[in-house]
């Protein structure tokens, strides 16, 4: 077989089309158009096919990508055709999610209206997202854009485009104001094609908004206030991606933590029903192999909540846990609610109550005002705390938020270096947890394979967050198996462990 590092990254290549990544940031830290899992599209439609044929595709962050799967369901439930943005199939629209947590965001937003208008001139090319959120007379402005939905419209988009098109709907996707699970109803589940051929694991959206004010973040602005989804509306939701066949749920939200179940009556309940409550309910009344929940803010984390993990084995013990920075002084300027000792505590009762749990997080470098005092701090801090990864982003100012205003910008040069002695810390941290379970067995839901002239290679994740490479003859995708975990493997994106499937 090949060198383990070039066969790791082609495999990983192969695979890519325009979403997320793996292992995607929260929904308030800053990224740019990253990769992933690709959505059930339909390819080679025969010439007879009269379906209009729409291509979505997302910048961002998990949420983005769960209203970008939401709207997938719902475009299919209306009789669209979901095709691949870079097949053979020529879209008749594309829809962008766009994403506005940097000025760098709002760029690529821009470049991706202008490039799928390039691939099809005739196309409808619709903008929704968070740049539109914020800049809808910005966005509106773009002559390749057809058709702005703003967030007050976003839960009609499917019927927009179904107008600009003349369209009639076969059926109209019923109203989710969230998007969480694409207006999922037992109704329409009967009508609708297999919800995914390709993807293991589904999106469902429990929350939306935030206002925890941080310093660098546009979020509030473009998304509101904290709004939660009531919890029979969740249950129902994941119970049909259950059905649908996906092994996997994940939880996502702009902030977690702000999960407050509204009442029945639309009244404000006297004891605010919170996540904890949520994941006992969902666990309760569907059986789904896996339940994962996207990242957690140290300012609002329950100490609770492991209660859950102890006592059952399909929570995924994942935790991503937000630091941004790793000094007191800095986390004052970013607003961001929590200090050092707190964020520490944490991390300890993970450790201490769940040992084979892997905790990742992000951090911000260069944030304005950072010295090289703090740099060290966030340096020997982050060390400290023995992360299984960490994503790294330097700072970059974004209109509109208290750090943009801030004096003291950190010069390039010095986020680019102080960036990748943080990147070599993440690898060899990365290298020592996944070191820590050589020879052991772990639950593994296998995702995508690449064949080569040798052997077939199947990559999936363990249920603490492990990528595991094995070879097998047999059709394991959307399969748990066991497997032991035998060396490393890989590195950057594509590091993880070869393993061996136990029958």
């Amino acid at each position: 077989m090949e060198n383990v590092s070039g066969y790791l990254r082609r495999f990983l290549l192969s695979s890519r089309t325009i979403t997320l990544i793996n292992h995607e940031p929260p929904a308030n830290t800053p990224v740019a158009l990253s990769v992933s899992r690709p959505l059930p599209f339909e390819k080679d439609l025969p010439s007879g096919d009269l379906r209009p044929k729409v291509a979505l595709v997302t910048l961002g962050c998990k949420v983005n990508f769960s209203e970008t799967e939401a709207l997938a369901d719902n475009f299919q439930r209306a009789g669209f055709a979901l095709v691949d943005a870079h097949g053979t199939d020529i879209p008749d629209v594309f829809v962008v999610n766009t994403c506005t947590v940097t000025h760098v965001a709002d760029r690529k937003s821009r470049q991706m209206l202008r490039r799928v208008k390039r691939a099809n001139p005739q196309a409808v090319v619709v903008a929704t997202g968070c740049y539109v959120y914020t800049s809808p007379g910005e966005v509106s402005g773009l002559p390749e854009v057809d058709l702005v939905v703003k967030k007050t419209d976003e839960e009609k988009l499917v019927e927009l485009v179904s107008e600009r098109l003349n369209y009639e709907l076969p059926y109209r996707p019923e109203p989710s104001r969230l998007l969480f699970a694409g207006g999922l109803s037992p109704s329409a589940t009967a009508k609708s094609p297999a919800l995914d051929r390709y993807r293991t694991r589904a999106m469902v959206k429990i929350q939306d908004g935030c206002n925890a004010g941080c310093a660098f973040c546009i979020v509030p602005t473009a998304r509101g206030g904290p709004q939660s989804v009531g919890i029979q509306e969740i249950v129902e939701g994941v119970r049909l991606k259950a059905l649908a066949g996906f092994q996997e749920v994940v939880l996502t939200g702009v902030h977690l933590g702000k999960y407050r179940a509204p009442a029945e009556n639309g009244q404000a309940e006297g004891r605010p029903v919170r996540l904890k409550s949520l994941l006992e309910a969902v666990l309760r009344e569907v059986d789904i192999p896996r339940l994962r929940i996207t990242s957690l803010e140290p300012q609002d984390y329950d100490p609770t909540l492991l209660e859950l993990w102890q006592q059952d084995r399909r929570l995924s013990r994942h935790f991503h846990l937000a630091l941004q920075a790793g000094s007191d002084a800095t986390l004052v300027r970013m607003r961001r609610g929590y200090n050092l000792e707190r964020y520490a505590r944490i991390v300890e009762q993970i450790r201490r109550e769940l040992p084979d749990a892997s905790i990742t997080t992000d951090v911000i470098v260069g944030f304005p005002g950072e010295t090289d005092q703090e740099a060290a701090e966030t340096l020997a801090f982050a060390r400290q705390m023995g992360y299984a990864k960490m994503h790294i982003f330097p700072y970059s100012p974004r209109a509109g938020t208290l750090a943009a205003t801030m004096s003291d910008q950190v010069p390039e040069p010095v986020k680019k270096e102080r960036a990748e002695r943080l990147r070599l810390l993440s690898d060899e941290l990365s290298q020592s947890w996944r070191q820590r379970f050589i020879g052991e067995e772990r639950p593994v839901l296998w995702e995508n394979n690449e064949n080569s002239s040798d052997t077939t290679v199947w990559s999936g994740l363990t249920d603490n967050y492990i990528r595991v490479y094995a070879s097998s003859t047999n059709l394991m995708h959307n399969h748990v198996t066991r497997a032991r975990l035998l060396r490393l493997a890989g590195q950057g994106d594509a590091e993880g462990m070869w393993g061996e499937i136990i029958a």
